[in-house]
């Protein structure tokens, strides 16, 4: 009898021994030599499905087998949400690395300065990194504003434009909060200083550049349209921002300004409101904001668009109204230059 539990052990221990050797290389032989990169979305679901997944896509060919060697490794239960690129002539033991890694693929997405919000929700959709609907919704949230701690009932202006990376599974909310922690460490570390002395708050700084950013065709002028808003704001001259008039119309309806749209009295229209609109009309980047805590030294009142991305500036009346004769009213020097050409509807010279 001992002879024969002995037989019978040494049985059980070599099909263990087998079973093991199988399981063993199972997971270090790959499916096949095909090296085309392959991209999975490990979802929230169970590991089941993750492995259900695999076998669907070639990654793995037999999914019982995968299930009780990852089992017996005890790793089941460190599969992560994400997005991963593999390939069939990687092992299931590397696959099952990398699943296990959360090393997620990263999109990069570039926020141009001076978008806002509909337009940073557009650039994030076009990688699918949020839907339009959710992202504008908690973006324009009072809610969300008061949580950040940003001077404002919307968060317009202080998603700060830079290049982001992102997966499929960070989230609007982790999005929004990373952009609007960007705006917030370039502040502490580069302009509230300067602000302060000067006794500007941080949404005085954020709206007038804001306006600064939609009216800069040359990254070189951001200093003298400050100025420019600058001495008007101190005269309490209107600051006669067409950027200012298209924020305040619906996104459909932002590609041309109406004789009707520059009297409509409104937070934002500083045709008719004096000083600043109600907060910030896009968001804007740090040479903008700096522009508007050192600008240049002007007497600037006026300036009109030259069609090329530059502008003429005049001191008076007089000057501004030549330029405009000769920039804006000549049909011959805008021909195929100006936004104004290209409208649908009839425009009005920048007054400026």
């Amino acid at each position: 009898m001992k002879k024969l539990f002995a037989v019978l052990f040494v049985i059980a221990g070599l099909a263990l021994a087998f079973e093991i050797g199988s399981n063993i290389h199972f997971m270090l032989k790959p499916t096949s030599t095909d090296s085309t990169p392959k991209i999975i979305l490990i979802e929230p679901g169970s590991f089941n499905q993750t492995v259900a997944l695999l076998e669907r896509e070639g990654l793995i060919s037999d999914a019982k087998r995968f299930r009780i060697a990852v089992r017996i490794m005890g790793m089941s239960g460190r599969v992560k949400i994400g997005e991963y690129q593999v390939s069939a002539d990687m092992s299931p033991f590397q696959i099952l690395r990398i699943i296990s890694s959360g090393k997620s693929i990263l999109h990069a997405v570039k926020i141009p300065e001076g978008f806002n919000i509909d337009q940073i929700a557009e650039e994030l959709a076009k990688k699918n990194l949020v839907s339009v609907e959710e992202f504008t919704a908690m973006a324009r949230d009072p809610r969300m504003a008061k949580l950040l701690d940003v001077e404002g009932d919307t968060l317009e202006g202080y998603l700060y434009p830079e290049t982001y990376s992102f997966t499929h599974f960070t989230g609007v909310r982790t999005i929004i909060q990373t952009m609007v922690g960007k705006f917030k460490e370039v502040w502490e570390r580069e302009l509230r200083f300067g602000a302060q002395k000067l006794g500007y708050s941080q949404k005085f700084v954020v709206t007038l550049a804001s306006i600064v950013e939609k009216e800069t065709g040359a990254a070189i002028e951001r200093p003298v349209i400050a100025s420019v808003f600058h001495n008007r704001l101190r005269i309490d001259m209107p600051l006669q921002s067409d950027p200012t008039v298209i924020y305040s119309k619906p996104p459909s309806e932002r590609l041309n300004i109406t004789r009707a749209d520059l009297v409509s009295k409104n937070d934002y229209n500083t045709y008719t409101k004096k000083g600043l609109p109600k907060g910030p009309i896009s968001n804007p980047g740090k040479d903008a904001m700096i522009a508007v805590i050192e600008p240049a030294h002007s007497k600037f009142l006026y300036f009109v668009s030259r069609n090329d991305g530059s502008h003429q500036f005049s001191e008076t009346l007089k000057e501004h109204n030549m330029a405009v004769q000769k920039f804006q009213r000549n049909a011959k020097a805008r021909e195929g230059k100006s936004w104004r050409d290209q409208a649908e509807n009839p425009q009005l010279t920048n007054k400026k």
